[in-house]
């Protein structure tokens, strides 16, 4: 069984710092010009540096996936070509109920209103970030295909990952006290993946707390 490492970089505003324009792709040179507010200005410029400091540390043909919110960025990195998804959301006050009424499944739905308030809550940024992470590794459609992923109780109470087809797996975690990451990527049969937290150069990683892995049921 082989085993692959699954780091995800943390970092904080002050990787604003060390922003360099000249560390750019081409592509990203283009969407740094159309940047106007210093709310855009601060995201780009943490997780530009972020990306690229992940990038510089990956073996050629590795893969990642960026998030960015609220002047903090996540950026999930293995050395496989994989398919491979991450999302970062900060715990905000919001209608879970009607927002899962879009985005969930009748099952997760279900579990949301039999939770008390706070609980709902963060289980619903639980189960947005699974289904964003899914948007963006399996290049599904947003928000069409929101409902189509997430989690599904098996037979055995116990909640299994809704994926598409392929050995996909995922983890969720609290990060502090207002964030929720997951990350989603696609494993080849034979091998194990170890997710791992590090923090950017200069940057604080915050207590991280699992809130679950899984696998899918039939895996």
């Amino acid at each position: 069984m082989e085993i692959q490492e699954l780091f995800m970089w943390w970092a904080d505003r002050s990787a604003a710092s060390r922003y360099r324009a000249q560390d750019l792709s081409a592509e990203d040179l283009l969407r740094a010009q159309a940047l106007r507010s210093p709310k855009a200005l601060d995201d780009w410029r943490v997780s530009r540096t972020l990306l690229h400091e992940v990038r510089a540390a990956l073996p050629p043909g590795g893969a990642t996936s960026l998030s960015h919110s609220g002047g903090l960025a996540v950026c999930a990195a293995t050395a496989a070509a994989r398919p491979l998804g991450i999302d970062l959301e900060r715990i905000r006050p919001r209608d879970a109920a009607s927002l899962a009424e879009w985005v969930c499944s009748p099952a997760e739905q279900a579990a949301l209103a039999g939770m008390e308030c706070a609980e709902r809550l963060g289980h619903f940024y639980l189960l947005w970030t699974l289904k964003e992470a899914f948007i963006k590794a399996a290049k599904l459609d947003f928000p069409a295909d929101m409902a189509s992923v997430g989690l599904a109780a098996g037979p055995d109470a116990k909640w299994y990952l809704r994926a598409p087809p392929g050995q996909w797996r995922a983890a969720s975690y609290r990060l502090g006290e207002e964030w929720i990451s997951s990350v989603v990527w696609r494993a080849a049969a034979d091998e194990t993946v170890h997710p791992r937290w590090r923090a950017a150069t200069g940057c604080v990683l915050p207590a991280v707390t699992v809130l679950g892995e899984w696998v899918p049921l039939q895996a």
